[in-house]
C-alpha cells in the first residue's frame, strides 16, 4: 500500500513538473465579430472593426486570410472569423457585405467626444 502511494506522488509531481514546463499555447478557435471597418493600417496589416455596440476590435491580416467580396476599405460592413494566437486577433476570413445589406443594418454612430 505504501509503495501505491509513492507511485502516485511520483506521477502527480511528474504530472505538474511537465505542466509548468510547457509554455502556454492555447489558441481560441471559432471566433467572430461584425461591424463597420474603422482605421486600416496596411503597413501593419491590421484594421479595426467597430461593432454594433460600440466596441473597437482590432485584427491582423495575413497572406492565408480568405477575403470574401471587393477590396477592404474603411465603412466596409463586414463578419470576420479570426482565432487569437500570441495575444492577436489573427482574421481567417473576411466576408464584406454587399452596399445594399451594409444599408440595412446600420451600426450604431461612434461615441460624442467633447
Amino acid at each position: 500500500m505504501r509503495r501505491l502511494c509513492v507511485a502516485g506522488l511520483l506521477l502527480v509531481a511528474l504530472a505538474a513538473s511537465l505542466a509548468a514546463a510547457s509554455p502556454d499555447k492555447t489558441r481560441t478557435h471559432g471566433l467572430s465579430v461584425s461591424g463597420t471597418v474603422g482605421k486600416i493600417d496596411g503597413a501593419a496589416k491590421t484594421f479595426v472593426v467597430r461593432t454594433s455596440a460600440g466596441k473597437d476590435t482590432t485584427l491582423v491580416r495575413t497572406p492565408a486570410t480568405k477575403v470574401n467580396g471587393e477590396g477592404l476599405k474603411s465603412g466596409d460592413r463586414v463578419v470576420v472569423r479570426y482565432l487569437e494566437r500570441d495575444g492577436k486577433k489573427v482574421a481567417t476570413s473576411i466576408r464584406i457585405e454587399p452596399a445594399a445589406v451594409a444599408a440595412a443594418t446600420p451600426t450604431a454612430p461612434a461615441p460624442a467626444t467633447r
